[in-house]
């Protein structure tokens, strides 16, 4: 994004790079002309159509007051936001805040909501420095951000004072899961970076233990998924420093098949969460061409809740794998080193205590895989009775992902100790030693934080596909 030129809402999708950037504070976004007329076609829809069949939300109450009839009016709709507007939990850091202003902004530009121009361009203004919302996670579920957004808008409109607002954007403006895509889309980014580096260490593992070049051959993965097959291509080790054993251990020779999969469930998890960025999915929804207005259950993010679960224990299978690659760095059998990789002193133990580090990470993962959504509730006098509980699905892999991220640095600590291991990677933390034991507590944060800078000095042919 160039920071120059804002990223114009209302002319095309938007990815999860365009998020990230404008996010991290790069940028600044705006409505296209198509996206201004789109917006004021949508809410005029909205206004007309109301006036000759209900609507809900605009011209009936909610949840259990769906069938009750009402007449909207500015102090009646920031009532509709006020009591909404429950707020607990975790306050949301600025990066997510920012992030869910791009994609409530962008859902609005697609003109499926019918808010009115005037609240559109507040979510703009609200974007810029200084100016941000405050919010909390608490109280989703997964079939819309109520109480993010309903507190959203009552800080936009000044809680009615500014004025900036109509008496029909109560609903629509709420009716968006905004908050937890931003917040699903920042953890993808995380995840992204972070596989690669995972590529990068295991990579280096497969060589500095010596594994057999013809497990990684591309013959034997010609009819697996491209993810599979490009992991193959940039984990096999040189031909000149093939091992001879017939078979390598489980964990090194099942590389390609593991790290493949992870990068497939995190396609699809990103391909669940743009689907929903991109799409007009409110409830009600309006259909500018057709004249219409259509009340749909749309707001149900439960692909994206069953994708970011199914990622959680794509992460927990490979954990697996990588705490076992982690113990055969530790045996002078694979590496020809002394034990622990420590200075070979008879009471020295090295590096040991990394396999603690991941272990805990390990089982971290395990609780978080072992956890799901998808409940029956009884919510508004039983008006709902579902909820995929997609928000907590989203919180729980960023927690995954940290702890995986823990896992890889302990791989990095370890892979130091072994010359010749990382040649060709850069990006690299400072070394704090050589063999002697000391505590590795400092260098563990260390590795943490330069994971992603880690990365083949001459990149692999293979590129991912767009995001």
């Amino acid at each position: 994004m160039n920071d120059a030129q804002p990223l114009l809402l209302g002319d095309r999708p938007i990815t999860i790079d365009d998020i990230v950037s404008f996010a991290r504070g790069r940028g600044r976004i705006a409505y296209s002309p198509a996206g201004v007329r789109t917006i004021a076609d949508a809410h005029e829809t909205l206004l007309r159509l109301a006036a000759t069949r209900p609507v809900y939300g605009l011209s009936t109450g909610v949840g259990a007051r769906r069938s009750v009839p009402v007449e909207r009016t500015r102090d009646s709709c920031l009532r509709l936001w006020r009591s909404h507007a429950l707020q607990f939990g975790g306050e949301v850091d600025s990066t997510r805040v920012r992030a869910m202003l791009l994609v409530r902004a962008h859902q609005i530009a697609r003109g499926g909501s019918g808010v009115s121009p005037a609240l559109a361009e507040a979510l703009i203004r609200a974007s810029e420095p200084g100016r941000l919302p405050r919010v909390r996670f608490g109280g989703a579920l997964g079939t819309g951000d109520l109480g993010a957004l309903a507190s959203t808008a009552l800080q936009l409109t000044g809680d009615g004072a500014d004025g900036g607002f109509a008496p029909s954007d109560g609903l629509p403006f709420m009716s968006s899961s905004a908050l937890t895509l931003a917040d699903a889309t920042l953890t993808l980014d995380d995840l992204d970076r972070t596989l690669d580096a995972a590529t990068v260490l295991a990579a280096a593992t497969a060589r500095a233990l010596g594994t057999t070049v013809e497990h990684f051959a591309a013959e034997a993965f010609a009819h697996r998924q491209p993810p599979v097959r490009r992991a193959a291509s940039r984990l096999a080790p040189p031909a000149s420093g093939s091992g001879t054993r017939v078979q390598d251990p489980f964990s090194m020779r099942l590389l390609p098949q593991s790290l493949g999969a992870l990068r497939l469930v995190w396609e699809r998890c990103r391909d669940a969460v743009l689907q929903d960025v991109n799409g007009a999915h409110e409830n009600p929804r309006v259909f500018i061409e057709e004249q219409r207005i259509a009340h749909t259950g749309n707001f149900y993010t439960v692909e994206i809740e069953l994708a970011v679960g199914t990622m959680i224990r794509a992460l927990a299978q490979d954990a697996s794998l990588l705490l076992a690659r982690l113990g055969l760095l530790m045996d002078p059998r694979y590496t020809g080193a002394a034990e622990f990789l420590g200075d070979g002193s008879a009471d020295a133990t090295g590096a040991m205590m990394l396999e603690y580090a991941a272990a805990d990470a390990l089982a971290q993962i395990r609780d978080l895989a072992s956890a799901h959504g998808g409940h029956g509730i009884h919510l508004s006098l039983g008006a709902e009775e579902h909820a995929p509980f997609t928000p907590q699905a989203v919180r729980r892999l960023d927690r995954a992902v940290r702890s995986y991220r823990i896992m890889l640095a302990c791989f990095t600590i370890a892979l130091r100790r072994l010359p010749g291991a990382f040649d060709g990677v850069s990006g690299l933390p400072p070394a704090h030693g050589g063999l002697e034991d000391r505590d590795l507590s400092v260098e563990l944060l260390d590795a943490v934080n330069a994971l992603d800078r880690i990365r083949f000095e001459q990149p692999p042919q293979s590129t991912k596909e767009s995001r």
